[in-house]
């Protein structure tokens, strides 16, 4: 294998040293097996292809492009005592800060908390191979195999350029050469004129994690479906409504939704490891609008009209011809301070089971990412044995964590208002 990255990838791989990582963990009840483990994490990785790749760059352009490693490394699990039930946390932001060797080691590791009846196992994977949904995937894959090490999970062959996603007729027709030639020439003009500002120092990361028990998570989802209006629209508004209320915060009136970028390329599928994840702007309906439900339904509607009009295939030759400017905007992402509030990355209901053979997963981590350009504000949720799970994370330069503590709970007061309402 040998491809090159795309911008979204190139983007995520910040120049290579800079740490870009995605966690994810799980707590287990029941006994795991290390050389069993050992043998499910070698197999995810005969699976896909990125879990088998280093990242080098051209020597001439500097553009970073996959090469398959050779020879292949194991994928390392580091084993560590669990002493409480918050050891997770700690590792999770120590993990997500440490940098891969993006030349010479695979882009994932393991780490696995270990005490006698319970398990914590953490994923880490560079942002620029996977998105949540795909370390949820290989989670999934890891406890099918450690309860059924001779089950078949397969193989397939990643894409060898974006290209293959856009139809020919598309990339060819006149007028989209000509929007893609003056783009890059505008593009070029933007990065040559913002490569002089400073870059922002973040040195005071931090984690929020929270969880809503099993009673107030179905009230939520009963009630969404008798209001037809979905969680994620509530759960923006919701924080919509935090920031704005919250003193200690300035708010920017917007924020990113992520929204699965499968959904609009059918040849990537749901199990195999992808980075290209869609952000859609959105704007309250207005500052003096505080009922929650009214604000669910204008930001639900704003975001499903966005995504009807959205054209995959224009992003993704626009985001082509940007390639050439990826340090230039690499450099500019993370002297920039962003004109949002926050990222919400809602991956729903998820597919794990409860149960793996013997294994009991009693708990999920959502999938989280500290950033290290932009406004690394960021809210991840998913939905997993009727539980709705938070972290938020963010930097003390952008939110200190004092406010994000604030900001959290005034969100949950306004959802349970809405709910007991």
């Amino acid at each position: 294998m040998k491809r090159k990255l795309t911008l979204i990838e190139g983007t995520m791989y910040a120049g290579g040293k800079t740490p870009v990582n995605v966690v994810a963990s799980i707590k287990i009840k029941g006994i795991i097996c290390e050389k069993n483990l050992h043998i499910a994490v070698s197999r995810i990785q005969d699976r896909h292809p990125l879990l088998r790749v280093n990242v080098l760059e051209d020597k001439e352009t500097g553009a970073p492009y996959f090469i398959k490693q050779d020879p292949i490394r194991n994928i390392p699990i580091r084993v560590s005592k669990r002493m409480t039930d918050d050891d997770w946390k700690k590792e999770s932001i120590t993990e997500c800060l440490i940098p891969f060797d993006v030349k010479k080691g695979p882009l994932i590791r393991l780490v696995w908390l270990r005490s006698a009846v319970t398990s914590e196992l953490i994923f880490i994977a560079h942002h620029c191979i996977c998105d949540g949904m795909s370390l949820l995937n290989l989670i999934d894959e890891t406890l099918l195999l450690l309860a059924s090490p001779g089950i078949e999970i397969g193989s397939y062959n990643s894409f060898s350029s974006i290209n293959e996603f856009i139809p020919s007729a598309v990339m060819n027709k006149k007028i989209n050469i000509m929007k893609i030639f003056l783009f890059s020439k505008l593009a070029k003009l933007i990065f040559f004129a913002t490569t002089n500002k400073k870059e922002i120092v973040r040195k005071n990361p931090y984690l929020i994690h929270w969880k809503l028990d099993q009673e107030k998570s179905i009230s939520i989802l009963q009630r969404c479906k008798a209001e037809g209006v979905s969680v994620n629209a509530v759960l923006c508004a919701a924080f919509v409504q935090a920031f704005k209320n919250t003193e200690s915060i300035k708010s920017r009136s917007r924020l990113y939704c992520a929204v699965d970028t499968r959904k609009f390329i059918p040849q990537i599928k749901s199990n195999t490891m992808f980075a290209f994840p869609i952000l859609i702007g959105l704007r309250p309906k207005s500052n003096k609008v505080t009922n929650l439900w009214d604000q669910s339904y204008w930001l639900k509607r704003q975001l499903l009209t966005k995504i009807n009009k959205f054209n995959i295939h224009n992003l993704l030759m626009f985001s082509e011809c940007l390639l050439p400017f990826l340090p230039k905007m690499t450099k500019y992402a993370k002297n920039d301070k962003g004109n949002h509030d926050f990222t919400l990355s809602n991956m729903g209901n998820v597919k794990l089971k409860e149960n793996y053979g013997l294994l009991e997963v009693e708990s999920l981590h959502s999938p989280a990412t500290i950033f290290p350009f932009g406004n690394p504000s960021t809210l991840s949720i998913t939905t997993f044995r009727s539980q709705i799970d938070f972290i938020f994370t963010s930097d003390e330069h952008f939110i200190k964590y004092d406010n994000a503590l604030s900001l959290k709970d005034n969100a949950m007061k306004f959802l349970k208002d809405a709910i007991d309402s």
